[in-house]
């Protein structure tokens, strides 16, 4: 086990309990959405500073970040959020600038956001009057989606992402326990869905981790890995998925927060334990087979407290670890 400590953090202490849903690296700094319906710009290297830019009501209940990266060379420059009143904002977190803003058909509640180099934005929303919708945008033109799926899956779709490397793949996850592949060049639904996983248990999240390879992690933190089908037409039979059950028994901790995909074509989970307040970066690679390499594990000592962990990423350019919690917390985290 290699331990980390907390070297720098940014409190939000008003309003009191606001909770910072997620953090995002950015080239100009790092974003964070937060209870309190803000977005914030910080710079990562010094946290405990005062914010960049703060953004105050850039959605009614806001629910979803994303970083725009529209250029190949700087990085990403831009952000979209989405909320719970339908709106889906593109913003310049240094300006405060508004881009762009749509909204969803009948102000649809918005409970994910996927981004595909260069202009397509892909939003899910809540189950609304019986229809869940998986929308599609051309950024040059923010106006009606270019591409709507309203059909394939029949309760809210929590988790969308696109391909590593075929961006005109899309994957949405939903509490209908369901993982559809898409290929989103083709506007018909039904000739669209490339594959559909079924996890049997409501999505929290979903990735590609390889060009092949995806994972379903459950609300009920079960987890599996699953394949692309590489030839869709009927009668090719699926691989095999790879069950790993439910992670809290499986690696002794309490919750997952999810899984990255990391540079060097492996993974990394993140798992949390309140009682012991304490929050783990645990290797997940395929060797093959897929497997957690248990005697590697990162340990952020004292994590967020008793508080959940609900998002973290890395900047390796500065072997920081970045989280945040519901503890109002941002904390930058590094090695002795």
């Amino acid at each position: 086990m290699y331990a980390l400590n907390a070297v720098d953090s940014f409190h939000i202490s008003e309003p009191k309990d606001t909770y910072v849903y997620d953090i995002v690296p950015l080239a100009v700094g790092l974003a964070a959405i937060s209870s309190d319906d803000s977005l914030r710009l910080l710079d990562p290297l010094t946290l405990s500073g005062a914010p960049i830019n703060s953004i105050r009501r850039v959605n009614t209940v806001v629910t979803c970040l994303k970083a725009i990266n529209n250029t190949t060379e700087r990085g990403a420059l831009l952000v979209c959020t989405a909320g719970r009143d339908g709106r889906v904002c593109l913003l310049d977190p240094r300006t405060a600038a508004k881009i762009g803003e749509v909204r969803t058909e009948q102000n649809a509640p918005v409970l994910s956001l996927a981004f595909s180099h260069p202009y397509a934005l892909a939003a899910g929303t809540e189950l609304t009057n019986h229809q869940a919708s998986v929308l599609i945008w051309d950024m040059r033109n923010f106006g009606d989606p270019v591409v709507q799926y309203i059909e394939s899956h029949s309760d809210d779709v929590t988790e969308l992402q696109f391909h590593p490397s075929r961006p005109q793949i899309l994957l949405s996850g939903s509490t209908d326990g369901l993982v559809n592949i898409y290929n989103t060049t083709i506007m018909d639904e039904e000739e669209a869905l490339h594959q559909t996983i079924n996890h049997g248990a409501s999505i929290h999240h979903s990735n590609f981790l390889s060009d092949v390879d995806i994972f379903a992690l459950s609300h009920d933190e079960k987890f599996s890995m699953y394949e692309l089908v590489r030839n869709p037409e009927e009668g090719v039979e699926e691989p095999a998925p790879t069950h790993f059950g439910d992670m809290r028994e499986k690696l002794g901790e309490e919750y997952v927060a999810n899984v990255l995909r990391r540079p060097d074509g492996g993974s990394v989970i993140g798992v949390g334990t309140h009682s012991r307040e304490s929050f783990d970066l645990i290797q997940f690679n395929n060797n093959p087979p897929w497997s957690f390499a248990l005697d590697a594990k990162v340990s952020l000592r004292g994590a967020h407290g008793s508080e959940i962990v609900r998002s973290f990423c890395f900047l390796d350019s500065h072997q920081t670890v970045l989280t945040c919690g519901e503890d109002g917390q941002i904390k930058a985290w590094r090695g002795n």
